[in-house]
């Protein structure tokens, strides 16, 4: 645990109780895996990503899904076998903006030293309408290196930079097809009005104009959390 970084990143942000990913708190949205050396990865995806002032996310890519002992160790421990995609998002971003679930675990390994949002689906409430209030929101730093396990029942959406004008970049994995586009329709009744994509459940802040004229339904409610970098 890098402590001094994490101070600072409490000092620039008083209003958030940001924990550290080792902190037991993060068990009831996952598990931290210290166990898995990232090393290999990080060296291979610093090589190769590319340079964005915004968001960006590919679910598949190629020469990240190249055989690896990190790879081999995550798709057979975690996963169980399953067909796993290798993907990564990268860029800049210091805002909560919406919240995503999935149908099965998401492992994130922290090419750079990242802060993430997170929440549970049980404090979704589901009616009529579908509301999420941010203030159930946690923080949770992760330096680089780090190997998160995002269990079922956690919501989350981009990490998030630490240091000013730093891009942030994690490595996603997930079960194949997550994130591509749905091939069928389905009523937009219940929980089916979050279901955006394959095996992606998601809700926006109504700030976000341009998500909700992409369809993401407006269910957070409160302030739309912003994280102050270093």
């Amino acid at each position: 645990m890098d402590n001094d970084l994490l101070a600072q990143l409490r000092e620039v942000n008083p209003n958030l109780d940001i924990k550290d990913i080792s902190d037991p708190a993060f068990e009831r949205y996952g598990r931290n895996l210290p166990q898995y050396d990232a090393s290999e990865m990080i060296t291979r995806t610093k090589a190769i990503v590319p340079e964005t002032d915004r968001v960006a996310y590919e679910t598949s890519v190629e020469a990240l899904e190249e055989p690896s002992a990190l790879n081999t160790a995550l798709i057979q421990e975690v996963f169980g076998g399953m067909d796993t995609q290798i993907g990564w998002c990268y860029g800049q971003n210091s805002a909560l903006n919406g919240l995503e679930y999935h149908r099965g675990s998401e492992v994130n390994v922290c090419i750079t030293d990242t802060v993430f949002l997170v929440a549970h689906v049980q404090d979704v409430e589901f009616g009529d309408e579908i509301r999420f209030d941010t203030t159930k929101v946690e923080a949770f730093y992760a330096p680089e290196g780090s190997v998160v396990e995002f269990a079922p029942w956690n919501m989350h959406l981009a990490p998030i930079n630490v240091r000013n004008g730093e891009p942030f970049c994690t490595l996603v994995y997930l079960p194949r097809g997550t994130n591509e586009r749905l091939p069928f329709e389905v009523p937009q009744t219940g929980e089916n009005r979050l279901l955006r994509a394959v095996n992606k459940w998601m809700m926006a802040h109504p700030s976000l104009e341009r998500m909700i004229e992409f369809g993401v339904y407006p269910g957070l409610v409160g302030d739309n959390i912003v994280v102050n970098p270093i």
